[in-house]
């Protein structure tokens, strides 16, 4: 039997904690970004526009993938029908206290911020959830990562429960991805849809017409789920790692010289070698991450990657709140963005331990109920 089969895969854990704490850092930089966001400081950093350049083309999509493997790993002793239950119970709690009551604070500030809005808190929400504010829709801002994680995972696991379906798939997937096919074949699917489909659609996150991102992100968590368990793949991803991180070295300046000025939409070379980073950005991260990370378990990992989920739950709401309130203070940026960050992280881990110790709370907060004690 496959030994991917039997371990614990220490290096996904790892690489999903990576990137949720990148995502969070640079949700703070939002905050100082020369474009709009939810709330921004009086201080505005143009170079973050192409710090930004170095992880947006990687950073959700890496998070897909891996959310797709780690999928695979999790249910890969259950039948897919109890798999989804499980999935659903894990997933929908969160994400309806979250439309509920983590995301209103976000959009009541963002209201009062850009003038839209007057009234109190407990206004706004009535009015976000009556019969029209519903049929406005309602804002998920950061958490709409939830809703297509869990669309995507039901939509996996329902492949799962055709094994035949599933198992022709992942054979014909492994032959495609084998040898270097495994850096080239996933560069021309990104750069097709970067070319064809992206200009057009662009990137909305609304899960009912969002064609480009669906093709990629659901692409990627499909690929993951479906090659998770194959012990020569992950051999590959090891042998191609510093081929992939010497594509991504060079493909990043091409594609920083080919984005200028960043504030155009980007140009059809640009769109390919965004592809191109992308795919060998991630390529790279799961490689290194399986050569040197695949056993390194420990107390530290065990509790981040319980404390994955709730920080990332809490963050903005937190990052909103606390942007709002420094504002008016006139901070130096270099002190302000400093408090922002601590606020973010220690806030986001502060509620971590306040929830994990309570059985009424955790289901909210994406965590396992605690285990009956006899």
């Amino acid at each position: 039997m496959s030994t991917a089969k039997l371990q614990r895969r220490a290096d996904i854990d790892w690489i999903r904690i990576a990137a949720f704490g990148v995502l969070i850092l640079y949700h703070v930089g939002l905050v100082y970004a020369p474009w709009d966001w939810h709330v921004h400081s009086p201080h505005t950093v143009p170079g973050l526009g192409l710090v930004a350049l170095v992880t947006n083309p990687w950073r959700l999509t890496l998070l897909f993938m891996v959310s797709g493997i780690a999928l695979r790993f999790m249910v890969r002793r259950t039948p897919p029908a109890q798999a989804i239950g499980q999935r659903l119970r894990r997933l929908v709690p969160p994400l309806l206290f979250a439309i509920l009551v983590l995301v209103p604070p976000q959009s009541w500030i963002e209201a009062l911020e850009k003038g839209s809005f007057s009234g109190s808190l407990g206004t706004w929400w009535l009015s976000e959830f009556s019969p029209a504010g519903l049929r406005d829709g309602v804002p998920l801002n950061h958490v709409w990562f939830v809703l297509y994680i869990t669309v995507y995972s039901i939509a996996a696991l329902a492949l799962a429960s055709a094994p035949q379906v599933f198992s022709w798939l992942e054979t014909l997937l492994g032959r495609l991805l084998g040898g270097p096919g495994l850096l080239v074949r996933p560069m021309i699917y990104l750069a097709l849809l970067r070319l064809w489909i992206f200009p057009s659609a662009g990137l909305t996150n609304h899960i009912t017409d969002d064609p480009y991102n669906h093709a990629m992100s659901f692409g990627v968590f499909l690929t993951g789920f479906l090659l998770a368990l194959r012990d020569d793949v992950w051999t590959r991803f090891e042998g191609l790692r510093w081929t992939s991180l010497a594509v991504a070295a060079v493909s990043l300046p091409a594609l920083i010289a080919l984005s200028q000025p960043l504030d155009l939409p980007p140009s059809s070379p640009a769109n390919l070698v965004f592809a191109v980073y992308q795919w060998a950005t991630i390529c790279a991260v799961l490689g290194f991450g399986s050569r040197h990370l695949r056993s390194a378990d420990g107390p530290a990992l065990r509790y981040l990657t319980d404390a994955v989920f709730p920080c990332y739950l809490a963050h903005q709401t937190l990052l909103v709140i606390a942007a709002h309130l420094l504002k008016p203070r006139g901070l130096p940026v270099g002190v302000e963005a400093g408090l922002l960050v601590l606020i973010t992280l220690g806030g986001s881990l502060a509620v971590y331990e306040i929830v994990r110790r309570s059985g009424p709370l955790r289901p909210l907060w994406g965590l396992r109920p605690r285990p009956r004690t006899p």
